[in-house]
């Protein structure tokens, strides 16, 4: 029998249909009886937990943590003595917000420049700072990151509601400033110094190298700070090529550069006038910050400043193109401070006879290039005044780059903004509000002299941004929403 072959068109047929049977096998999904595949269900993400900052938790002025501190026999003798500004050992433990660290070895010292004090002082407490990486084998010692910590007495502030909520202002305007929290200090263990439980004390962030890296991010070239008061910057005050021994210390960066070219470079640049100042002060310094600092110094009445008669208690930080950024500290007399009213302060100014007088009445003021503070009194009295009304009149004049801020139009408007901006945050966040709280909260803690200072301070707040908003319409045009348009040159 013969055998036929298959039309061509019926093999091609019939190897398609066998090429789709293998392409139906391979890509459609079979299918048995009346089961389905289950849709696809998402994954549950879990959110992460919450990251636990626990300087967060410390630096908590809301709060009151407590704080240990152990000192060997030879530490309470080197504290007991005035030469006690070298670290010293002993041990450090803290609770804070129900937490409490182990018991570590730290160095401690006593600080402090008019309020330096001894360890048993019959009249004021010591303010004392700790470190932990203070000696061999503790290089790298920290609490959460931090080499230091800074423990103030209150010494010049019997409110204890300053430095906080000047810190706090400064933040609000953007200036790099430290944060607080409030603690008690007992000193604990089978060797204790008179009276181990010293009370209520601010702990305040230290300004290190781990602040200002926290605050730049640019490279610190030097941090300095004035060694005397009334100190202002002429070339003569500069100093040579040295760490100490001149009117400005360098506390960092010496090692990486053993010279003052930068602060030379500044003080040549601001000792000009009117544009130039103006144009120069924005090469050589952050002078958008720098003058919100100077807002921020006279809304909270901040006297012991750069911008204030006394010229003093300032730190500033170059980064490598020799720009520099001011940088608060030592805020404690502020809001009409009220040390002077005092009657413990007949103790640090015994020839001061005078009736008592409410002298935080006498404010600063924040439109003049001169000022007076509670102590222009004793000044006033040392030269023959005796009439009190008199005494309000004995002005000083400022640092010269907040004069001639003032001086200049378009800085003295940028000035004024900032006062103004201050003064809307502090109404919005009911700052006088927030004090009086604080103050509820280390009540207990508070003789009653201080209480009535709390209260004295939440009121002055109250009354100084009426001023401020006084002095803006003095100096200063509006629009119809009363936000400024443009400032004067203040002269006098």
């Amino acid at each position: 029998m013969t055998k036929k072959r298959l039309p061509l068109a019926l093999a091609i047929t019939s190897i398609l249909v066998a090429v789709a049977v293998v392409l139906v096998w391979l890509f459609v999904p079979l299918n048995f009886g009346s089961t389905k595949n289950p849709a696809p269900k998402p994954t549950t993400t879990e959110k992460p937990a919450p990251v636990v900052n626990e300087l967060d938790r410390i630096f908590d002025p809301s709060k009151v943590s407590q704080t240990f501190i152990e000192l060997p026999q030879a530490s309470i003798k080197k504290l007991s003595s005035y030469n006690n500004e070298k670290y010293v050992a002993a041990k450090f433990r803290m609770i804070y917000d129900g937490t409490e660290t182990q018991s570590v070895n730290v160095g401690i010292r006593i600080k402090g420049t008019t309020t330096h004090s001894t360890l048993n002082n019959l009249y004021y407490r010591p303010s004392f700072k700790i470190k932990f990486d203070w000696a061999k084998g503790y290089e790298t010692q920290t609490l959460f990151g931090k080499r230091s910590l800074t423990f103030n007495a209150f010494v010049q502030d019997n409110s204890r509601l300053h430095e906080t909520y000047a810190y706090q202002a400064y933040r609000a305007m953007d200036v790099p400033a430290p944060r607080t929290g409030y603690t008690t200090i007992t000193f604990e263990g089978a060797t204790k110094p008179n009276k181990p439980s010293r009370g209520l004390y601010l702990v305040l962030e230290s300004e290190d190298d781990e602040f200002f890296a926290d605050h730049f991010k640019d490279v610190t070239q030097h941090v300095y700070e004035n060694n005397h008061d009334v100190t202002d910057f002429d070339v003569a005050k500069v100093g040579g090529d040295v760490e100490t021994g001149t009117y400005f210390r360098v506390k960092a960066g010496w090692k990486a550069t053993p010279n003052r070219d930068d602060l030379r470079a500044f003080t040549k640049a601001i000792n000009t006038s009117g544009k130039t100042f103006w144009d120069n002060l924005g090469m050589v310094a952050d002078r958008e910050r720098l003058i919100a600092l100077f807002a921020t110094d006279n809304f909270i009445g901040n006297w012991d400043t750069y911008s204030g008669p006394l010229r003093n208690n300032f730190t500033f930080r170059s980064n490598l193109e020799g720009k520099f950024t001011f940088v608060p500290w030592g805020t404690d007399q502020s809001f009409g401070e009220n040390l002077f009213n005092d009657p413990g302060a007949r103790v640090r100014f015994p020839g001061y006879r005078l009736p008592t007088k409410t002298h935080d009445d006498f404010f600063i003021t924040v439109d003049k290039p001169y000022t007076g503070y509670p102590g222009s009194y004793v000044f006033a009295y040392s030269a023959g005044l005796r009439d009190m009304a008199k005494m309000e009149n004995y002005q000083i004049s400022r640092g010269k780059i907040f004069i001639k801020c003032l001086h200049y139009a378009p800085c003295s408007t940028l000035y004024f903004q900032n006062l103004q901006k201050l003064s809307n945050w502090a109404k919005s966040e009911k700052l006088s509000d927030q004090m009086r709280q604080t103050g509820t909260l280390i009540d207990k803690y508070l003789t009653a002299y201080q209480k009535v200072e709390a209260t004295r301070t939440a009121k002055w707040t109250d009354t100084q941004i009426t001023r401020v908003d006084a002095a803006i319409k003095r100096n200063c045009t509006l629009d119809d929403q009363s936000v400024i348009v443009s400032c004067k040159a203040v002269r006098g």
